[in-house]
């Protein structure tokens, strides 16, 4: 269907009530509702002109992430994505988005590849997997990350699962963090945060403070 700006977007919905947005610019996930509740967040002033990439919902951020040789976070949240394949798993909807290079890549990232995002909608979870295969003749290493902006309640929310984690603490002089360990069961959020957590679980949970536990 057509979204904000005229991009094309995909609306998937379960039939338990749950709905997905995912727009093919950037391959971006912008809307997770369970069931009418959006769990995600899409910053106000964020901008759906098919040139700047979309601040919120789940940017992706390949080949690197954050800052390096090329611009920060890469590529991908600023190219069209294609849709390859889409199928019914038990009434839930699934589908796999395409990148491939290309000119505007290519002129960054000189690198032959073909990258594949499945998105797989349930009644209560949203499932994704990134696979990239190198198409090249040539090695590369990259970097990625989904940028995920959760709604939540700054003043509420919390995440537990991260005890015991050595941390980096990037407030207040980013360019040299300085190394912890967190002792607490539950991270809080009172001030500005800026914080990396090494080695951390696969499995963490997120109390958004509007109700949800993610």
């Amino acid at each position: 269907t057509e979204g904000e700006g005229n991009l094309p977007k995909l609306v998937l919905t379960s039939p338990a009530g749950s709905e997905a947005e995912i727009y093919l610019f950037g391959g971006c996930i912008t809307s997770w509702k369970v069931p009418s509740k959006d769990l995600l967040f899409v910053r106000p002033d964020a901008v759906f002109n098919g040139n700047k990439p979309i601040s919120g919902g789940v940017p992706h951020c390949f080949p690197q992430f954050g800052p390096g040789p090329i611009q920060q976070h890469g590529f991908a949240r600023n190219m069209d994505w294609t849709v390859v394949d889409s199928e019914n798993t038990e009434g839930n909807p699934v589908v796999t988005l395409e990148l491939k290079d290309a000119p505007y890549s290519r002129a960054m990232w000189d690198f032959s590849f073909h990258a594949l995002f499945k998105v797989t909608l349930n009644a209560k979870s949203l499932a994704t997997e990134l696979t990239v295969k190198n198409t090249d003749n040539k090695a590369f290493s990259f970097s990625t990350a989904l940028h995920t902006y959760f709604r939540a309640s700054a003043s509420n929310a919390s995440v537990k699962g991260l005890k015991g984690c050595k941390t980096l603490n990037k407030d207040p002089d980013p360019k040299n963090p300085v190394e912890g360990k967190e002792e607490r069961d539950v991270v809080t959020f009172p001030g500005f945060v800026d914080c990396v957590y090494l080695d951390a679980s696969s499995e963490l949970q997120l109390d958004n403070g509007l109700g949800d536990l993610i």
